[in-house]
């Protein structure tokens, strides 16, 4: 897949493995970004999609002990395939470009001021926490601390949920040059903002996404080409501080789990996918075993899975209005859908929540605890988006993506 002809590809150009003979080879070959999901993308799913050229995001999610999320940042360097040693400014030994691959690096930031991944914030969680966690990880803290040479921060920066317009101005003030900045909107004119904010890769979410998203979105089918019409008519014109627009790179999220919707939403103009539930039942993902067998049985991904706000009400998140979650239907679910259809309008918020527990409606705080404990899905969230429905095999992350670009479904 050539770099020219992808602006995903293009954007991460500068990110290079281990030199062989004078030649960069470059390490983000395929458009496929996996999603930050909060206890699905540990440092294990983050190395196996880069090492086979994926751009991985690190979950920052739900953060209250910033030097924990710091350690397992600095846990995936030893996973990671053609990084230089520690303490060396040249990277160690040399690897054959795959076939097909791209073999040539564009001119651009330096490949060894990055770290091969990003990182991905919930936004306004970060509001709440304060920036200390994000200027930490823009100053390389999540690098090697004995590595002699400057520390290397992520190569990217995701944010998702709420303004992240304050943070941009950390990133171009602290951060290395040449940090890239990823925007996930749900809406055309969240989509028109980050633009004018010159983002680098706009990620357009789907109503399909598993995991949070706005309660108002559209399918991808119109979500897609609308927004790239839009963009692509502010090509040219100039922003509040005298810029001029460019159209950032474009990536789908929401539903795809096979080849197919792959090439289609590359043909409506999206450069890759960020993807989620697919990679959720791989091998190197570290969700509980019984939690991905429950995932590959799922029939019918839009029947069999439901948006809804009541386990952020059990969890007490506290998340913004405007936004909810698609989970694979459980008895949870089935309940509050129960008591919505006999008694109306249902009491979702405070102790009440709660009560769904129990079939009997007597249900408690504790029982929340206890089934957080024994990692029973019938009662917890198990997120997962539409296309969990097509995914019918445990596999490796590698394999995925595999499948996703090179197998007609």
């Amino acid at each position: 897949m050539s770099v020219a002809k992808n602006a995903f590809l293009s954007t991460f150009s500068h990110l290079t493995k281990a030199v062989s003979n004078g030649t960069p080879l470059l390490r983000v070959t395929k458009p496929i970004v996996s999603a930050p999901m909060n206890a699905w993308s540990g440092p294990t799913l983050v190395a196996a999609v880069a090492n086979h050229g994926g751009f991985p995001i690190y979950p920052i999610g739900y953060f209250t002990d910033p030097p924990k999320i710091l350690k397992e940042l600095q846990s995936i360097l030893p996973l990671l395939k053609d990084l230089e040693a520690p303490g060396s400014n040249q990277a160690a030994g040399a690897a054959g470009a795959r076939a097909g691959e791209v073999t040539g690096a564009e001119a651009g930031p330096e490949p060894d001021q990055f770290l091969p991944y990003g990182v991905g914030f919930i936004t306004f969680w970060l509001d709440r926490q304060g920036p200390e966690l994000l200027l930490d990880i823009l100053k390389g803290r999540g690098d090697d601390p004995n590595r002699q040479s400057p520390p290397r921060p992520p190569a990217a920066v995701w944010f998702s949920f709420g303004n992240y317009k304050p943070y941009l101005k950390l990133i171009r003030e602290h951060g290395v040059t040449g940090t890239k900045v990823i925007v996930q909107v749900q809406t055309i004119q969240e989509a028109l903002e980050a633009q004018q904010e010159l983002v680098d890769v706009i990620v357009l979410q789907g109503t399909e996404s598993g995991g949070h998203g706005a309660q108002r979105v559209w399918p991808l089918m119109t979500l897609i080409p609308e927004a790239i019409q839009a963009l692509e008519a502010k090509v040219g014109s100039v922003n509040a501080s005298g810029s001029k627009l460019t159209m950032p790179a474009i990536l789908a999220a929401g539903g795809i789990s096979v080849a197919s919707q792959f090439t289609a939403i590359q043909t409506m103009g999206a450069s890759g996918a960020v993807i989620g539930t697919g990679f959720m039942p791989t091998y190197e993902s570290p969700g509980p075993q019984h939690a991905k067998e429950r995932l590959l049985k799922v029939e019918d991904g839009g029947a069999g899975t439901v948006r809804t706000r009541i386990f952020d009400e059990l969890r007490e998140f506290n998340w913004p209005e405007g936004y909810d979650g698609r989970v694979v239907r459980n008895l949870v679910t089935e309940r509050e859908e129960e008591d919505l259809k006999n008694h109306g309008l249902y009491e979702q918020t405070g102790p009440a929540v709660f009560k769904l527990l129990k079939e009997d409606r007597t249900g408690t705080k504790e029982d929340w605890i206890r089934a957080t404990k024994d990692q029973d899905f019938d009662l917890l969230p198990l997120w997962a988006g539409t296309g969990v429905g097509m995914l019918k095999k445990q596999v490796s992350a590698a394999e995925f993506m595999d499948q996703l670009l090179n197998k007609p479904n």
